[in-house]
């Protein structure tokens, strides 16, 4: 028999890092760590049918290696907040499905399974499901580990060879490896300057610690050999406190942890009360004792013929057999027809602009983002597991057209559904008027794609390069030597063990050298900090926005970006390989990369841009007089509230005072605290950006009453609502933790008016694309705000005043929406397009 034994907190850590924060119940319980550790158990039990399971956890300090270091995991934080209330429910989650606990008082889970380890009877092979390394050092011909590596969804398994060739010793040697190199985790110090390199190296021609530091003066390399002799007593205690111990009070028996079925309660506790519906498909194949299982959906089966069919105007759900222009066409329930073609026939299918489907009659994946967006993933299976909708049986030989049929029968089935829930929802309009048509928009931007010089890519990246060699020569000339800059391990051993400098973090893998640490270096003198900042700056430039862009420039010498509809909360539209949203506009280099765009020969860039349409939604939505005003008196809103909140006359509004107000107004729609303002401002200490923030509201009272009704009603509801009625479900506002509730504050109140900003342009794409056949130009990008179009020279002005009319008029706002036009040959260099300026 196989047994697996779960280090359990090893494993519901993976899953709460791994899996985002937003998965949660309608209740507002956090459930992605529970999901995951859920997940991983259904796989193991998939994995073989005779299985023992246990999930072994710590139990109390262990007060052995303590007396030997004080210090010993003394750097771990607290438990997270939102992480230590799913573990209050993971028992009864194990519970329901019969999984047994093991715990060792006075004992670390990883002593628990070394003991354990020990006393496999014959014909049992144990398999110990961690995330670390401690473990290795139990592999033996019955012992391996199954080490999650990304996620909890992927594994490797290691046996011996496995071990020697990750680590370059065996698992017996692993306990002097940790003692050499340290452990970051758990405050385990190691040998100061001993990487893992050196380690493997010293093992393996001495074979433990003891006799590396009898043979000490065999060591020719005076560096290592002086490392070692300085870190002696270190090196021995840590290795005390890397091995494993075999004495913990638990006893190994396969029979007790052989899993014979779940509980009849698991269902309604996994699948109902913590919502996990799309783990149903798998949990119906588990076996289950003392009761019966509630009945699994029904299954459908499908019939596919290649009868003929009428393909009328009316909306028929379909999907294509693979790229062999054959379509599967459910007519009915359990009755799909395949053809060969599907021509000027409105369908209902899953993801239409991915499957360059236009005009489609009904999506199954927009329409389930809008009514639950911020999921990340809406597959076909899964929303129709979520509905409780029958498994599909489809009786085909061909494995594509078993799949194609088996999708046109889930839409078919989903369509009704997913239809009652958006007008129940309000959200019909949304959809129908907004998203359907939108993708049709997204596809064709995508189709025309953005015109690109290649030349001009390639004399940046040459400058770049220039310059990244420039500063790794200097970075080598602080630092004596050459070494990988680029990997944040050797970085770490360099500046605080060669160099000396003070760490600021640990992380598992050794010290922090993340953007937050560089900054505190550098504000503390280290040259060598900013050097490696702006080295990182520019290598990151090269390979994002020269090599990785140049890559992708297709033979029409154009770059097509994916717009992805479905991916944010608030309904933003965002880009994706390559991602042309973020290219950076305030750095020489950034703006140089954009003016590598170009319009098409023969034409020039318009680009249309909403002039502070956040902020004008906010004076809409709370009717604040001062906002109003002074928008529609055409007034530069950031002089206006730096008069306010400075209490001085506007025209005595500094430079730097506007600056001040201009954060404090952008801040103030993203929730921004005290703190948050003064880092932002560089210059003001906490206490006076409070102060500011507080002057605000003091000014502005409407959008205090403001926030403060939104908050209460997304309290209410479970959800935040946009002017066209999209909503953002914010469960962070019933965590207990009072910095996730903080967060869900400010996310309810910016999807208001982000939501509302992303619905507008979404609007007003939808118009301009009817549009903009018939004036010579091309829409070919957007970027939140900002619309970009590709237009017949001579057509400039027209198709300006055309998107200036129909953007405006998107919304009817007050104080009303302002859009700026700009023109010119490259993006980076467009100019506010004048009247009777073009040629």
């Amino acid at each position: 028999m196989r047994v697996y034994l779960i280090d359990g907190f090893s494993l519901l850590y993976r899953a709460f890092y791994a899996l985002p924060q937003s998965i949660s119940t309608s209740s507002g319980l956090p459930t992605n760590a529970l999901y995951g550790f859920t997940s991983m158990i259904l796989k193991l039990l998939e994995s073989e049918e005779e299985v023992g399971l246990g999930v072994v956890w710590d139990a109390g300090k262990p007060q052995f290696r303590m007396d030997v270091f004080p210090d010993y995991k003394a750097q771990r934080s607290a438990m997270p907040e939102e992480l230590k209330v799913q573990l209050d429910h993971l028992d009864e989650i194990l519970d329901a499905m019969n999984i047994p606990a093991v715990r060792a008082e006075g004992f670390e889970a990883d002593d628990a399974l070394a003991t354990m380890s020990r006393q496999i009877p014959e014909g049992t092979e144990l398999f110990i499901v961690t995330g670390d390394q401690d473990a290795m050092q139990l592999v033996d011909g019955n012992v391996k580990v199954l080490r999650t590596t990304r996620g909890v969804s992927e594994t490797k398994t290691y046996g011996r060879d496995e071990v020697v060739e990750e680590y370059g010793v065996t698992p017996e040697q692993i306990p002097d490896y940790k003692a050499l190199i340290g452990d970051p985790s758990d405050n385990i110090p190691g040998v100061r300057g001993i990487g893992p390199k050196g380690a493997s190296n010293l093992l393996q021609r001495f074979g433990t610690v003891a006799e590396i530091y009898e043979n000490l003066d065999d060591i020719s390399a005076k560096g290592t050999r002086k490392k070692l002799e300085e870190g002696k007593d270190s090196a021995f205690m840590s290795l005390e406190l890397a091995k494993m111990r075999f004495d913990a009070p638990v006893r190994f028996d396969p029979e007790a942890l052989r899993f014979e079925g779940v509980s009849p309660e698991s269902h309604d506790v996994v699948l109902r009360r913590y919502e996990f519906r799309t783990l149903q498909p798998r949990f119906a194949t588990l076996p289950v004792i003392g009761g019966e299982a509630p009945p699994p959906p029904e299954r459908l089966e499908v019939s596919v013929s290649e009868e003929p069919v009428e393909l009328s105007f009316e909306p028929v759900a379909a999907a294509p057999v693979g790229e062999g222009g054959r379509w599967c066409v459910a007519v009915s329930e359990g009755e799909v027809r395949l053809v060969d073609g599907v021509p000027d026939v409105p369908l209902k299918v899953h993801d239409a602009k991915q499957l360059g489907v236009r005009g489609a009659a009904f999506d199954t994946f927009l329409a389930a983002y809008l009514v639950k967006p911020g999921l990340g993933s809406y597959e076909l299976e899964a929303l129709a597991g979520e509905r409780g909708l029958a498994e599909v049986e489809v009786g085909q030989e061909d494995p594509e057209v078993e799949a194609a049929a088996r999708r046109a029968a889930l839409i078919f089935a989903l369509y009704p559904k997913l239809q009652s829930e958006l007008e129940e929802m309000g959200l019909a309009r949304l959809y129908y008027d907004v998203e359907l048509p939108l993708a049709d928009v997204l596809g064709e931007v995508e189709d025309v794609g953005m015109p690109v010089d290649r030349a001009a890519l390639e004399e940046i990246g040459e400058d770049l390069v220039g310059r990244i060699s420039d500063l790794e020569t200097r970075i080598y000339e602080e630092v004596g030597h050459e070494f990988n800059i680029g990997s944040p391990k050797q970085l770490g051993e360099v500046l605080f063990e060669e160099m000396g400098l003070p760490p600021i973090r640990k992380t598992k893998t050794g010290y922090s050298t993340d953007a937050k640490v560089l900054e505190q270096l550098r504000i503390q003198g280290h040259t060598i900090a900013e050097l490696v900042v702006e080295y990182r700056e520019y290598a990151k430039l090269k390979g994002t926005y020269i090599d990785g862009l140049r890559d992708l420039i297709t033979e029409d010498g154009r770059i097509h970006t994916t717009l992805r509809q479905a991916a944010t909360s608030t309904g933003r539209i965002s880009s994706d390989k390559p991602n042309l949203q973020n290219i950076p506009i305030r750095t020489e280099t950034g703006a140089r990369i954009r003016d590598a765009f170009t319009a098409s020969p023969g034409r020039r860039l318009v680009v249309a841009d909403y002039s502070q349409i956040e902020l004008r939604i906010l004076a809409h939505m709370t009717g604040e007089p001062s906002l109003v005003e002074s928008f529609e008196n055409g007034e530069d809103i950031h002089t206006r509230t730096a008069s306010e909140v400075f209490d001085t006359r506007m025209e005595s509004v500094t430079p730097e005072l506007r600056r001040r107000a201009k954060m404090v107004n952008f801040g103030i729609l993203y929730g921004i605290s005290g703190f948050g303002l003064a880092t932002r401002l560089g210059n003001v200490h906490p206490a006076e950006a409070e102060r500011y923030i507080k002057r605000y509201f003091e000014r502005y009272p409407r959008v205090t009453e403001f926030m403060k009704e939104t908050l209460e009603e997304a309290e209410e509801l479970g959800y935040s609502t946009t002017l066209f009625g999209r909503r953002r479900y914010v469960p962070e506002l019933k965590n207990s933790n009072k910095n996730v509730r903080k967060l869900g504050e400010r996310l309810a109140f910016n999807a208001k008016v982000q939501g509302t900003a992303a619905d507008i342009i979404k609007v007003a794409m939808v118009d301009l694309q009817a549009r903009l056949r018939s004036f010579g130009a091309d829409m070919i990008m957007q970027v939140h705000d900002e619309l970009v179009f590709d237009v017949d020279r001579g057509r400039e002005e027209t198709v300006a005043a055309l998107a200036i009319d129909r953007m405006v008029a998107a919304y009817d706002l007050h104080p009303p929406l302002e859009v700026e036009a700009k023109v010119g040959e490259r993006w980076g260099r467009v100019r506010p397009l004048a009247v009777n300026e073009v040629n």
